[in-house]
């Protein structure tokens, strides 16, 4: 049985929309200070360069969701996985089912490909809601996310609260 979503796999010309969408994220769920070039750089290696695969959700004109994954390997072994850099969905649209299609186009990008997807949820606003539907989406986790450092993020790397 073929499953058809309303995920589409991003172009070159996607570029600019999704770096936006990217500092859009960073805003609301970023843990460190954001470096527009670096943001820039990763995307380009994923679009440009076929290090990866973003996805995207947009049913008229503007994008509502984005998802970036890519290729990697942990540091310890030589098997590649599909990693998941960022899973987005934007606030107008969080009332749909967004969230659930892109991990479904996760998964069937892991399928395609043949590498196991790594993903998970660093969030600051709604993580509870955010792992139960990963749980229902995936699974049990194998782990988890946990940042701890002992001066607030923000402070540390010069920005403002």
């Amino acid at each position: 049985m073929i499953i058809t979503l309303p995920v589409t796999k991003a172009r070159p010309s996607d570029k600019e929309a999704i770096i936006e969408i990217c500092k859009e994220d960073h805003s609301e769920n970023g843990q460190f200070a954001l470096n527009p070039s670096k943001v820039e750089q990763k995307v380009s290696r994923i679009l440009d360069h076929g290090e990866g695969v973003i996805g995207l959700i947009r049913r008229a004109q503007e994008i509502e969701a984005i998802m970036l994954m890519q290729i990697s390997q942990f540091w310890y072994t030589d098997d590649w996985c599909l990693e998941e850099v960022l899973n987005f969905v934007r606030p107008a649209y969080r009332r749909s089912t967004n969230a659930k299609d892109m991990i479904n186009f996760a998964k069937r990008c892991s399928d395609e490909i043949a590498i196991p997807l790594v993903i998970g949820v660093i969030a600051n606003e709604r993580t509870k809601p955010k792992m139960e539907l990963y749980k229902r989406q995936l699974g049990e986790p194998v782990g988890g996310y946990f940042i701890y450092f002992r001066k607030p993020m923000l402070a540390a790397s010069g920005a403002t609260p």
